[in-house]
């Protein structure tokens, strides 16, 4: 028989992905840096000695699937006590369409961070410092404090103890009405062929060269969670 798991106080906590856009973000706060005292890359994975009272943090991710698979092996063989698995509100999409990889390869990463080690699933939304920073319209976004926060003291919900969606939808302002006329007909467009929104990827690389952020996998996305919640 294994020995219990530690309790919470007793984790060693370790984030996996110090290379990630997120981790150095949040890496800015002394608070967290305090608790979270080890931030180990991909690279560091062959090498480093785990225990028994790890909680990993895995921000970690690669577009190739083979290769999340073999940083939740790895852990699998550790025998770590806790994995929470850091994925995006982007994975609804599949849903209605698997034609983004972004979201497809996260969906399939979570599904199998469950099944290899029963993994708690942390899904983020946009993430921001500022409002402002946001795409124009209903986003389905994180602050960055609230990541701190729940870093620091993690609850999970009642119904789902394995899951938690630490987002909710952010009203931003458009930069003109010309820009909130163009997405509420790409919204439009894209709805209606949303079992094959891919097809808009040449107006979507138009979009992306006009700083418009507001496309794709994202776009749809946003109208899925600004629906159910």
């Amino acid at each position: 028989m294994s020995a219990p798991a530690p309790a919470a106080a007793a984790f060693r906590e370790i984030v996996l992905g110090s290379n990630s856009k997120l981790w150095r973000a949040l890496a800015r706060s002394p608070r967290l840096v305090q608790r979270f005292r080890i931030a180990i890359g991909h690279r560091d994975l062959p090498r480093f000695e785990f225990r028994r009272e790890d909680r990993v943090w895995v921000f970690a991710y690669s577009r190739r699937q083979s290769e999340n698979s073999a940083v939740l092996e790895r852990l699998q063989r550790a025998a770590v006590s806790e994995v929470v698995y850091v994925s995006s509100a982007t994975t609804i999409v599949t849903r209605l369409t698997r034609c983004y990889r972004y979201p497809r390869v996260k969906q399939l990463a979570e599904q199998e961070a469950r099944q290899r080690l029963g993994a708690r699933i942390l899904s983020l939304g946009i993430v921001y410092e500022s409002a402002a920073e946001l795409p124009g319209g209903s986003n389905a976004a994180t602050a960055l404090a609230s990541i701190e926060e729940f870093m620091l003291a993690p609850h999970w919900p009642s119904d789902d103890g394995n899951a938690m969606h630490l987002f909710e939808i952010v009203q931003q302002p458009f930069a003109s009405q010309r820009e909130a006329r163009l997405q509420r007909l790409y919204d439009a467009i894209q709805w209606r062929v949303r079992r094959y929104p891919c097809a808009l990827r040449p107006l979507d690389l138009l979009l992306r060269s006009l700083g418009i952020r507001w496309y794709g996998y994202v776009q749809l996305s946003n109208r899925l969670w600004s629906s159910t919640k």
